[in-house]
């Protein structure tokens, strides 16, 4: 049971749990500070899905190099997806990839699925 609940119900339960805290605080936060905690929220919600796939029981090691890139990667994202941080040739790539951020989104969920492998 603890192989079931650790591969297919934690990864569920961060989705449904993580939608549902979104939902709620967009109900309660007002609406100028909503987008950006909205984000951020999405963008939690998706690297935590994306490391609860691994499902390895193994320890990982303490800290590497490559969770500094990733990190490193992440708040990047963050900052160009908020436009707080604007680059030309960013938003030239992400007009050629799929519409609504799909792309960008998904690449928080292997950031976070690449975080936790071993």
């Amino acid at each position: 049971m603890d192989k079931i609940t650790r591969r297919y119900l934690v990864p569920l339960g961060i989705l449904i749990i993580g939608s549902f805290v979104i939902k709620l605080l967009g109900s309660v936060l007002p609406q100028g500070i909503y987008f950006s905690i909205n984000y951020a929220l999405v963008m939690i919600m998706l690297f935590a899905f994306g490391f609860s796939l691994n499902n390895q029981k193994k320890k990982s090691k303490n800290y590497s190099f490559r969770h500094l890139i990733i990190v490193i990667l992440l708040v990047l994202l963050y900052f160009f997806d908020t436009n707080i941080v604007s680059i030309r040739m960013y938003h030239l790539l992400l007009s050629y990839t799929v519409a609504d951020g799909i792309i960008i989104k998904l690449l928080y969920v292997y950031l976070g699925w690449l975080f936790s492998e071993r």
